[in-house]
This record gives C-alpha cells, structure tokens and sequence, in this order.
C-alpha cells in the first residue's frame, strides 16, 4: 500500500532554546490544488476527524525517512488536537536542528508542511462526474507529518511568529 502524501501550511514560534513550530495538520472541509498522482487530475478533502494518530506518528522533513524524526507522539514531543478547522499539530524541533528552526526564521521555509497517510478501506469516497474529480477522504490513518518547502492546500496558511 502507498502512503499519500499532501502538503499544507502551518505557523512557526522560535525561542531562544528551540522552537515550537504550530499549525493545521489535515484542514477539514477545504480543497487541495489539482492533484495529479493518479491517472485523473483531482481535487481532495477531508471530512472532521478523518485522520488518525498513534503513538508512532511522527515528523519528518521533506518525507525522508532516512533520517532521524524531528518528533513523536510517542515521546511527547510532537502533539495533534482535532478542532473544528482541523486537525491541529504542535512540536518542539530539536536544538540540533537549528538549520530548519533558521531557514523558518529566514522564511526559506514558509511552514509549509505535507501528510503522509494511509486511507482506511471504504474510507473515502470519489465524485467522478466532476472535472476535476473530487475525492473526499473520511477515515485515514496519519503516518508522518513532514516539513516542505510549498503546500498544497493554500486555505491552511502559516507565518513565522
């Protein structure tokens, strides 16, 4: 199973010890640009509560799992609350990525960020009679959260705070 990757925007807070970068996860009830990683261009969204955490959801930057987590759930340093505009996120980056907190600072990153999911079977449902299609994605399961240069879903923008 391949995990779906889409990118949106999220708000930055730095200290002197570290930073806390905050924003929306999943918005909910908002369309992403046209996608096309399938063979038809579509629009996606998703429903109030469709993604799902656990213990092992973590942060990555730009979806490379090579490298070591920014954070995770499990250890308390990456943290969601579902609210009424989405799934909400808030992590503290490490000390030792001071490049990411600095390019956030610098604005070379905008706080963008990108899901990476898997979709529950029978969890989502398409309307194909329109162009483009629209997929509506109600039960997921949230893989990664990673930090990227640009998003997909302009209604969930950040500044750097």
């Amino acid at each position: 199973m391949k995990i779906e990757r889409r990118e949106i925007q999220a708000t930055a807070t730095a200290s002197t010890t570290g930073a806390t970068l905050r924003g929306v996860a999943v918005p909910y009830e908002q369309f992403s640009h046209v996608l096309h990683d399938r063979p038809r261009a579509y629009r996606e969204r998703f429903k109030r509560g469709a993604m799902n955490t656990n213990t092992e959801t973590v942060m990555l930057y730009g979806h490379d799992q090579s490298g070591v987590p920014l954070g995770r759930v499990g250890s308390g340093s990456l943290r969601f609350e579902d609210a009424p505009e989405g799934l909400l996120f808030e992590i503290d980056l490490p000390e030792a990525r001071a490049d990411i907190r600095e390019a956030l600072e610098r604005g070379d990153l905008t706080g963008a960020v990108s899901v990476g999911f898997y979709v529950d079977e029978g969890g989502d449902e398409w309307q194909n009679k329109t162009k483009p299609a629209v997929r509506t994605v109600r039960n997921a399961e949230l893989v990664e959260l990673s930090i990227v240069p640009m998003g997909a879903y302009p209604q969930a923008k950040g500044n750097l705070k």
